[in-house]
């Protein structure tokens, strides 16, 4: 494969995950977590979909939904006015599924849902690939809480993650040659003294769900290989960008471009075909006895 097939031009306007959002790979592990959920949904059914950015989780429902002759309404939630006009764009739902999409943030999902979901609460509420980013615990703590508020007793909470411990336990080696020859190509090297983005052990998002006064019911984790293709969209990706360098020294006036074509120029140079991450999923409900 080449440079060119690889895209190795990265103008500024096309640093976002949508690219990411479309590659196979992602949208079949957030399917698969997907059909659970719509498994146990009620035959007429609310779900809340939090940092739903371009709506490719409200169009997976909707897809499971209709398949099986359910019927309801889905929200997406989110605070970038950008990602949120492509999902009004792109996502419409049939006649019997009505979809909406919200600005804001997780921690004001009252505020936000008031007088638009069920009073007793809704029947599921999902936050897929995006708690990582929070950078501080409280206010992850605060999202799942805000989350858990919302659900009627027996609703459920589903949420995954590529960014734990386990992310890149299958081949780390391959992980820390491609970060590190990005560096070089930038002509820096790891700071090993510069803290970088936080990551947790599985357990630690298991413990924050569970702490919320809610029941895991299901606990996996996903290996999906992702393709070359895949993995030079995700270095499109400001966000896994700046988690991926930002322990790199001499860094300032680097801009977030550069480091793209650095990640992409990085895979091309070391032949990588594909490599291994580790999605972790939950789905958890709320009991029907919740005070």
């Amino acid at each position: 494969m080449t440079s060119k097939e690889l895209n190795l031009s990265v103008p500024d306007d096309n640093l976002s995950f949508e690219e990411f959002s479309r590659q196979p790979e992602y949208v079949e592990v957030n399917r698969g977590l997907i059909q659970k959920l719509v498994s146990q949904l009620p035959a007429v059914f609310c779900h809340v979909d939090v940092a739903t950015g371009t709506g490719l989780v409200p169009q997976l429902i909707i897809e499971e939904v209709t398949k099986e002759n359910k019927k309801g309404e889905v929200i997406g939630i989110d605070p970038n006015v950008t990602s949120l006009n492509i999902a009004r764009r792109n996502i419409l739902g049939p006649r019997d599924i009505s979809v909406k999409f919200i600005e804001g943030f997780g921690q004001d999902l009252k505020r936000l849902l008031s007088g638009i979901i069920p009073p007793g609460g809704v029947d599921g509420v999902s936050i897929l690939d995006a708690l990582h980013e929070i950078r501080k615990d409280e206010d992850k703590i605060e999202v799942i809480g805000a989350m858990a508020d919302i659900l009627k007793p027996g609703g459920l909470l589903t949420f995954n993650s590529a960014f734990t411990t386990d992310g890149i336990s299958k081949d780390p080696m391959s992980w820390g040659k491609l970060k590190l020859r990005a560096m070089a190509i930038l002509g820096g090297k790891r700071d090993k003294q510069v803290q970088g983005l936080p990551i947790h052990p599985p357990g630690k998002y298991k413990q924050m769900i569970e702490d919320a006064g809610l029941v895991v019911i299901h606990e996996e984790r996903k290996i999906v290989n992702l393709t070359k293709e895949s993995l030079a969209a995700i270095s499109k990706y400001p966000a896994f960008i700046r988690g991926a360098l930002e322990d790199m020294q001499g860094q300032k006036g680097v801009s977030d471009r550069e480091k793209s074509k650095a990640l992409i120029q990085a895979l091309e140079e070391l032949g990588v075909p594909a490599l291994p991450r580790v999605w972790y999923e939950i789905i958890a409900q709320k009991p029907l006895s919740f005070v």
